[in-house]
């Protein structure tokens, strides 16, 4: 192309000029095409023609939605937006979920559709019913908000109080092992909120190097201060080393123990001479920084003292400190836990797999539910309070763990719910259970009773949980329900144990020939005669037919169906439900993650259950 541009020497031929006004006519033509792919003025032909011939939908009426008129984008996700933008099918649930119309208005256009279409003879008019009285909604709470903590970016209620789940649309995928619905972790929800008060413990071990003029007989003591408290130590034993020097020792190593808050910066300590009540000498103090401290640990340190009046130092002080974060009392809500543990069971083992399947199949469940109306990882401060560190060596040894580890939770949270594990995990549940709130309504969801006798000499076991909770006096007299009971047992006596300590049987039968709403009706009438005791509600994921729920270690044939229990368990709201578990989920057993995102399901089912019920219940 550059060399047919160039001047000639001599005047072109004909032929030479030919070839020049062709090459010229062909550049014009790559002009224009340039021109409808570039454009002229920096937007390109194509773009003009389609914005001049596209259909301008127009803008919805002024209070037809969420957003402003000014706003319209295509991009609002508010029903009345998404349905003008033709895409209904986006919106997560209909309005006539959100909002039922009256049995009248459903019966009216149903008429009014009946009369335009005109009835036939022989085809049956639409005959009005009595009208329904719809129950009362329950109240829906502000959408959630999203907060950065700790750099994940979570769900959080309006105000900020309730941190929730992980948010999906920024973090769709975790590495490891994630948290139940990518809650956060008592960890990361402390460590977000930091404790206010603290506990600093004190030891006086000895001093040296007292090179004060002290008589024998003389009464010494330490005196500490910190915060707005000041303690004073025993009699310390009162040593010549020497030289004119003195040594002290306190026998015995007397803890001093004082309460610290966030506006405390130091503590002091100081010797003096005299009595309890007496004026006193000083022999010299020394000020320490309460940030140079360790938390949740004992340090050894050996300090200077110096003299009063600015006299330099005057000798030295053995002491041993520690300073422990105190943690609110009941500043979670419901707290999960999860017990790695299936030394009990007595078939298929592989439950000790239980939590971390059933962690890894929450992650689609999101925040609001539609039957219940509500969001309980929002509306309530939910944490995974991670595993039991249990043996799998001992039974009796880790039941012990077991029982620590919900002590503990239960002191920081209000409600507790396991996953398991084997079900031998909610003997230890319910005896922590019951120390905080009293004997308590069992409600148990199972193919079996679960309240058999010993076992190869073993009394703890995971067909005997609730035969021990009776026999240790944490059921209460009567009131107690069995679910589900199916398949075969090991004699009829098994049924005169369990009704003898007070729990009644509905089998798996009995919910499908009378219905979940009939034995819904046994399930309370029972709990009335428990005088308004707490309830306990335990689900073996075996209750479930092995079509819905395979992945378990004694499954039974002929179990619930999964509308049928989630039936069922909604219909308790309103008993006071202050623990729960979902137990016997061997993922070994599973196939896609069935059994586990039951279970997953269910622990959410149950959460909403505690928080309708949390604050009204007179349980704390």
């Amino acid at each position: 192309w550059p060399l047919l541009f160039v001047r000639p020497r001599h005047p072109p031929g004909p032929s030479v000029r030919a070839t020049h006004t062709g090459i010229a006519t062909g550049m014009k033509r790559l002009q224009r095409l340039s021109a409808h792919v570039y454009g002229t003025d920096g937007e390109p032909l194509w773009v003009q023609l389609m914005d001049s011939t596209a259909r301008q939908r127009p803008q919805p009426r002024w209070g037809g939605c969420r957003c402003t008129a000014e706003k319209w984008k295509f991009v609002c996700n508010c029903y009345a937006c998404l349905e003008h933008a033709g895409r209904e099918a986006d919106f997560e649930w209909t309005p006539q979920l959100v909002n039922p119309p009256p049995l009248e208005r459903l019966m009216a256009t149903s008429a009014s559709s009946s009369a335009a279409r005109g009835t036939a003879s022989g085809v049956l008019a639409v005959q009005p019913v009595a009208a329904k009285e719809w129950p009362a909604r329950h109240p829906i709470t502000p959408d959630p908000v999203t907060v950065e903590a700790g750099g994940v970016t979570r769900l959080a209620s309006p105000d900020g109080r309730v941190l929730g789940p992980m948010t999906p649309a920024v973090h769709q995928r975790f590495g490891g092992i994630a948290t139940f619905c990518r809650l956060p972790t008592l960890q990361e929800l402390q460590a977000a909120r930091p404790a206010r008060r603290a506990q600093l413990r004190l030891r006086v071990l000895g001093a040296r190097g007292l090179a004060n003029q002290l008589t024998d007989g003389e009464k010494i003591h330490a005196v500490g201060r910190a915060g707005n408290m000041e303690l004073r130590s025993a009699v310390a034993d009162l040593a010549t080393a020497g030289g004119g020097a003195f040594e002290l020792r306190w026998e015995g190593c007397e803890e001093l123990t004082f309460e610290v808050g966030e506006q405390d910066g130091h503590f002091e300590l100081e010797l003096l001479t005299g009595g309890a009540t007496e004026a006193s000498g000083s022999l010299g103090a020394l000020r320490l920084g309460l940030w140079a401290l360790p938390i949740g640990a004992w340090a050894r340190r050996r300090e200077q003292l110096l003299a009063s009046g600015g006299g330099g130092h005057c000798g030295e002080l053995d002491f041993e400190v520690r300073l422990d974060r105190v943690i609110e009392e009941n500043f979670v809500d419901i707290a999960v836990l999860g017990v790695p543990f299936d030394s009990g069971c007595s078939f298929r083992p592989g439950a000790r797999f239980g939590p971390e399947s059933i962690r890894s199949n929450s992650r689609l469940i999101r925040p609001y539910l539609i039957a219940a109306q509500q969001r309980p990882l929002i509306e309530r401060q939910v944490v995974d309070a991670g595993d039991v560190a249990c043996t799998p060596f001992g039974i009796d040894k880790a039941m012990g763990q077991i029982l620590e580890a919900c002590r503990a939770k239960l002191k920081v949270a209000r409600r507790l719910v396991l996953m398991g594990g084997d079900h031998t995990l909610s003997y230890p549940a319910i005896k922590a259970v019951s120390e905080k709130f009293g004997p308590v309504v069992l409600i148990h969801f199972d193919s079996h009773l679960d309240t058999f006798p010993p076992m190869y000499d073993q009394d703890v076991w995971h067909g005997s949980p609730f035969r021990k909770c009776w026999e240790e006096g944490l059921l209460a007299k009567d009131g107690s329900t069995h679910i589900g009971i199916r398949a075969s047992t090991y004699s009829p006596q098994d049924f005169h144990d369990s009704d003898a300590m007070g729990i009644a049987t509905l089998t798996a039968d009995d919910v499908h020939q009378r219905g979940v709403e009939a034995c819904l009706e046994v399930v309370r009438k029972r709990y009335e005669r428990s005088g308004g005791a707490p309830v306990y509600l335990s689900i073996d994921i075996d209750v479930l037919d092995p079509s819905v729920a395979p992945g378990t270690g004694t499954p039974e044939f002929g179990g619930l169906l999964a509308h049928q229990l989630l039936h069922f368990i909604r219909g308790l709201e309103g008993l006071p439900i202050v623990g729960a578990d979902v137990v016997e989920v061997a993922p070994a057993y599973d196939h896609a993650g069935i059994t586990a995102m039951a279970a997953a399901n269910v622990m959410v089912e149950q959460m909403a259950l505690i928080n309708r019920c949390m604050d009204a219940d007179g349980f704390g």
